[in-house]
């Protein structure tokens, strides 16, 4: 823990160039589609997750691989305040690449994705000195699955908090496999979650819709061992179980206007949810009470992202999450020494 209070953050993950074409509806299979906009920024789940922390105040480095064509993304994490000393440039592999689809008709989006030089096999693998600077280690899954278990290990051996957000999602036979008892918190949408017990409990299912169940269930299996479970639901909020069999639910946070793009939402919350998680003491079981209010901050942020177009760009601030909420804001938690 820093003397400022709070932990520092390295994420461990994707970075791309992502191209955005603005278009009635999603293409349908066969269709031919003439988009009314187009635009390019800098993307990849865990760029848009270090960034996240960023804003929301944390100490955020971020470890990954680029292409000659993407060195404009260096200066792009800098320019939001993350860490890229261990931003890696592999001279024979183009940046990955997302092609993203923004329906102005639903809001919704479709993606599809390049890996490039996320799957470079040039970088200096990050050693157990290095990963000893740091606190928290975030996670996703858009680099080599093996490279992701390598770092989780190291990281878990050297003391630090992992996370880990398994997004795209993991075959059934990876999760299945995966070394879970290196891993302290794991954050999923519910989707997600259904696949997950699909894999860990050899076909079991819940009822659909029942995020409580689902949770449970989860516990029974090899997850029981975890810090937590955080489930994110959309529009209706985040369920998390604790350790200790816990279930904390809050609602979503309040959209001003119009939802004008959904994509980055969800690395928006796990930015946030991880800094804030990084300002609490290490040795101290966390209630159910300050769980709540991390997530309640968290939800506020990401609603907020969906105000906004692109992932990076429509991220808050720590400040404008707290403007927002007024009242509800705890000012005796330790992230209001954060700033951001």
């Amino acid at each position: 823990m820093t003397a400022s209070g709070r932990g520092k953050l390295l994420v461990r993950g994707s970075i791309n160039i992502d191209e955005f074409f603005v278009v009635p509806h999603i293409v349908r299979s066969g269709e031919t589609l003439s988009s009314t906009d187009f635009s390019r920024r800098a993307g990849g789940k865990g760029a848009n997750q270090a960034v996240s922390a960023a804003k929301a105040g944390a100490d955020a480095h971020f470890a990954g691989s680029i292409g000659e064509d993407g060195t404009w993304l260096r200066q792009t994490l800098e320019g939001y305040g993350v860490g890229v000393t261990l931003l890696h440039t592999d001279a024979q592999l183009s940046t990955g690449r997302a092609i993203i689809q923004l329906s102005t008709s639903t809001a919704d989006n479709s993606i599809v994705l390049n890996k490039g030089a996320n799957f470079s096999l040039a970088a200096p693998p990050l050693s157990p000195p290095q990963l000893s600077k740091y606190t928290h280690l975030l996670l996703q899954n858009e680099i080599p699955l093996d490279e992701t278990k390598r770092v989780l290990r190291d990281a878990h051996a050297a003391g630090l908090t992992t996370l880990l957000n398994p997004s795209p999602m993991l075959t059934r036979e990876e999760l299945a496999a995966f070394e879970w008892s290196q891993l302290d918190w794991l954050v999923i949408n519910e989707g997600e979650g259904e696949d997950l017990l699909l894999a860990l409990a050899d076909g079991v299912e819940t009822g659909k819709g029942d995020a409580k169940a689902l949770l449970g269930a989860l516990r029974a299996t090899v997850l029981r061992a975890l810090t937590g479970v955080i489930m994110t639901r959309g529009a209706e909020g985040v369920v998390a179980s604790l350790r200790g069999g816990e279930v904390v639910e809050v609602g979503p946070g309040k959209v001003v206007g119009e939802v004008k793009d959904t994509t980055g939402a969800g690395d928006c919350f796990t930015g946030f949810f991880a800094t804030l998680l990084s300002t609490l003491p290490r040795d101290e079981a966390l209630s159910p009470a300050t769980l709540a209010s991390v997530l309640s901050i968290a939800c506020q942020a990401a609603a907020m992202c969906v105000e906004k177009h692109g992932a990076m760009e429509s991220v808050p601030t720590l400040k404008d999450v707290k403007e927002r909420m007024g009242a509800q804001w705890d000012e005796g938690r330790p992230w209001e020494s954060l700033r951001a």
